[in-house]
């Protein structure tokens, strides 16, 4: 389970929360600028860098008074698990030990990104609710479908190669001859 302290560390370096928060805050409605610049920022984002801003916005809309419980309780969930299985991995990345993907969870993330769309989408028809509140769950519903829609599991499901480095050498190199089936291999430190 992911800390609290990552989760607070997460909203501050995908920026984007921060903009939400504060719009969500005022209430009133988008101007088109806003909504223009919020729809680039998240279709410009990689599927795991929209699925965790869109888990730290269902938590903020989660804490809305004109949310019922159910809906609470279910962007919350689904916001924790985003948490939990795609932060620890991003975080990393930005430290730099690690490149900043989660593409071996593709098909996850895939499955993560309807299940966000389909309750931002509820969020959005909410009676009672902000017009900030909806602007901003409709753009989020569009947007994560966008890029459910536009993942190649195919092509982005083991792209997941992060813990090897430079030091790492191909199979080739270590092992000669035709019938061998090739696997990373990194170089032991001291030899």
């Amino acid at each position: 389970m992911i800390s609290d302290r990552d989760i607070i560390r997460l909203h501050l370096s995908l920026e984007v929360p921060q903009a939400v928060a504060q719009m969500l805050d005022r209430g009133t409605a988008l101007d088109d600028d806003e909504a223009y610049a919020l729809e680039i920022s998240l279709s410009e984002m990689s599927p795991e860098k929209c699925l965790l801003t869109a888990a730290c916005v269902a938590r903020y809309m989660a804490l809305d008074y004109t949310v019922d419980e159910a809906l609470k309780v279910s962007l919350s969930l689904q916001s924790d698990g985003a948490f939990d299985d795609y932060a620890p991995r991003f975080l990393a990345g930005i430290k730099k030990s690690m490149r900043p993907t989660c593409s071996g969870f593709a098909v996850y993330m895939q499955e993560d990104l309807e299940s966000f769309s389909e309750l931002f989408s509820m969020a959005a028809d909410i009676p009672g609710c902000s017009q900030a509140f909806r602007e901003i769950a409709l753009i989020f519903c569009d947007q994560t479908a966008a890029h459910f829609e536009a993942m190649d599991v195919e092509e982005d499901l083991f792209d997941y190669d992060a813990g090897l480095t430079q030091d790492t050498v191909s199979a080739s190199e270590i092992l000669k001859g035709e019938n061998v089936i090739s696997f990373p291999l990194s170089r032991r430190l001291g030899h």
